[in-house]
């Protein structure tokens, strides 16, 4: 563009006053008579953009809009058969645009683009900003065969009844570039912008342009901290929702979607890029909790696609293993989420992610750091499986911790404190022991193996005949391995 403007200005200076007159006049009469006036306007200084209807007339046409006049019928019929006479049995529904307001909408967006182009911020905003605002009143068409269930047309229902064809990328785009540089009050700024990534309209937009938002723009951290604000706000409004109302909730998890999304988008913004790829772990990982985020909007979890795509994820990541050379800096954040949401039970995916937990874990130290994570969930289950974890690699000081107080009726545990105890305080084993027979119905046999080769190393043989005798009284003792212990 800059070439090509250079270029004709280096004509425009070789030209007389005469040739340039000659040229006007040439061009005015190639034009159709439609598009004179605008020619004569946009020459006389009424207009910058002659496609564009000119200012007092956009004011006139959202007085109108505003006032009721100018609205958008709605027609719909009962197709019973259709025209190849199948059945159709189908309610079929369009609308008209008797004032064609669409066109004129549609050339007032497309104007503005070119007034951005030109320089003219305040002109494309304020008129962006009116174009935006425009709410349709919807009456029914004479020959219709029911009501509209909606009373008003907005911008963003007249796209997706194709009533007007745009970009809405590069509506978006065109909208924040104006407004950055039309107002001059920053916090004045950040709320429109904040407002329109906000809006229905730009739901799924995106911004391709990088130069519109560097790094060192002085409107960015106002940015991040409003939409937390308005995430926050949703959040609340959302925890309020009664739960019977399902359109509410519905909304309210996408414009919080929305809203998450552009705030990872501006807190990308300004990141040195890794020169390494990320690690195959961290962007598997990154998949999945995009799937939960999906599955999260879900009523209930029926065999969603999602569920089995996370199953197939997980299947592909431990089969192929490798994880000694992922950092326990990756690995640590990836264990406290799954643990935190308890195996993402509620997602019907608990055990994909408990595999993946169990294999994530390559060295001793590392199962070592999970048990202490898996500790500080506050779930007995979880906190059980971490005592397990800390018998396995050998950390007995640990697990007897966690089992200190317990007074169940499983065997395991009991056997876990005798085993750390007969060393470290052998009194204390001996009495873990004896209540373990009083609790534990189920298998005693190991018990009895302990206190009675207690009662031989301490040279008591009196209560080793007793402890004999008692063994033999019980059906939850086996005696065959009690009498090949002590022949």
């Amino acid at each position: 563009m800059e070439n090509f403007i250079n270029k004709l200005q280096k004509q425009l200076d070789n030209m007389t006053e005469e040739e340039k007159d000659q040229w006007i006049l040439t061009q005015a009469k190639l034009l159709s008579e439609h598009k004179q006036e605008s020619f004569y306007q946009s020459i006389c200084g009424k207009k910058m953009v002659m496609n564009m209807p000119g200012i007092d007339e956009i004011a006139a046409f959202c007085d109108r809009v505003e006032r009721g006049e100018i609205v958008m019928q709605y027609e719909t019929h009962y197709i019973e058969f259709d025209d190849f006479g199948d059945y159709h049995d189908e309610w079929e529904h369009d609308f008209h645009d008797p004032d064609h307001a669409m066109s004129f909408v549609l050339s007032v967006l497309y104007g503005c683009h070119d007034l951005i182009i030109l320089g003219e911020y305040e002109t494309a905003f304020k008129l962006l900003d009116q174009m935006l605002a425009l709410c349709f009143v919807i009456e029914d068409h004479p020959d219709t065969d029911d009501c509209c269930a909606d009373a008003s047309m907005d911008l963003e229902m007249a796209i997706d009844e194709r009533l007007i064809s745009i970009d809405r990328n590069d509506l978006l785009e065109d909208y924040i570039r104006s407004c950055k540089h039309a107002l001059k009050d920053g916090a004045q700024a950040v709320g429109h912008i904040v407002s329109a990534l906000s809006a229905p309209l730009f739901k799924n937009c995106e911004i391709d342009d990088p130069d519109l938002f560097l790094a060192d723009d002085p409107l960015l951290p106002e940015i991040k901290t409003r939409l937390h604000e308005e995430r926050q706000k949703l959040l609340s409004l959302l925890a309020r929702t009664d739960e019977q109302d399902y359109l509410a909730i519905y909304q309210y998890k996408h414009q919080i979607l929305n809203i998450s999304r552009w705030t990872c988008f501006f807190e990308e913004i300004g990141k040195e890029q890794e020169q390494s790829e990320p690690s195959l772990l961290t962007s598997a990982w990154s998949d999945i909790q995009d799937l939960i985020e999906r599955l999260s909007y879900e009523p209930y979890m029926d065999d969603q696609l999602e569920i089995e795509e996370i199953y197939l994820i997980i299947e592909d990541l431990i089969q192929r293993g490798e994880f000694e050379q992922e950092p326990w800096e990756v690995k640590e954040p990836i264990l406290s989420q799954i643990y935190q949401n308890n195996y993402y039970t509620d997602y019907c995916v608990e055990d994909p992610m408990e595999e993946l937990a169990a294999a994530i874990c390559s060295t001793r130290e590392e199962q070592l750091k999970c048990a202490d994570l898996m500790m500080q969930i506050d779930d007995d289950e979880i906190r059980r499986k971490a005592a397990k974890l800390y018998r396995q690699v050998g950390d007995l000081e640990q697990c007897a911790r966690y089992y200190e107080d317990y007074q169940g009726k499983e065997a395991e545990p009991y056997e876990i404190l005798i085993e750390y105890y007969k060393d470290a305080d052998r009194e204390k084993a001996v009495r873990i022991a004896e209540s373990a027979i009083q609790r534990c119905k189920i298998d005693q046999t190991s018990f009895f193996l302990f206190l009675l080769q207690d009662a031989k190393d301490s040279g008591d043989e009196q209560r080793f005949k007793k402890l004999m005798q008692s063994a033999r009284r019980r059906k939850a003792v086996n005696m065959e391995k009690i009498r090949e212990k002590h022949r």
